[in-house]
């Protein structure tokens, strides 16, 4: 095996050290945690949300209006036996306003709480994100009525971090 030579012109055998490096690689990428992002419209603004924050995206279902309700709150949706209240984030947060006629973009996404089910209307679902959670926004540090915690970039464009904690309160 002395007499070998390799790609590289050597006849020194790096096998061991390429898997070392790619070891070293992949566990870097193993440490890096990483979180989905989905971008969203609501109105003419994109905004990204943290795909932990939502349990579902569903398309429009017929709501029940809710008498002498607060006009943030669209209706309540029976979402497979669920009562899931439905709210116009534009009217909670300072948000542009939602189109609201039904067309084949309009989803509802439906977010993630321990005791409430809430979802809110949305103009567009555009596409999944897989992000480093370094890089993610947190929304401590936020006014509730605010929309944003901050901003990111993907793909060479800036986006909105949506603080869905702020349709809570």
């Amino acid at each position: 095996m002395a007499d070998d030579i390799y790609a590289d012109g050597s006849d020194e055998d790096l096998t061991g050290t390429a898997v070392q490096a790619d070891d070293s690689a992949v566990q870097k990428l193993i440490d890096t945690e990483q979180e989905d992002i989905l971008l969203i419209d609501v109105g003419s603004r994109k905004l990204l949300v943290k795909a932990a924050d939502v349990t579902e995206i569903i398309r429009p279902l017929s709501l029940t209006p809710v008498p002498m309700g607060p006009d943030h709150i669209l209706g309540l949706a029976n979402v497979r036996g669920q009562i899931v209240c439905i709210i116009n984030p534009s009217k909670v947060m300072q948000l542009p306003q939602i189109n609201p006629d039904v067309t084949p973009h309009t989803r509802f996404v439906l977010l993630r709480h321990a005791k409430m089910h809430l979802g809110m209307w949305v103009d567009k679902v555009h596409e999944l994100y897989r992000v480093n959670s370094d890089l993610i926004p947190e929304a401590s540090h936020v006014d509730a009525s605010e929309p944003s915690c901050g901003t990111m970039e993907i793909d060479g464009r800036s986006y909105d971090m949506f603080n869905c904690a702020g349709l809570f309160n």
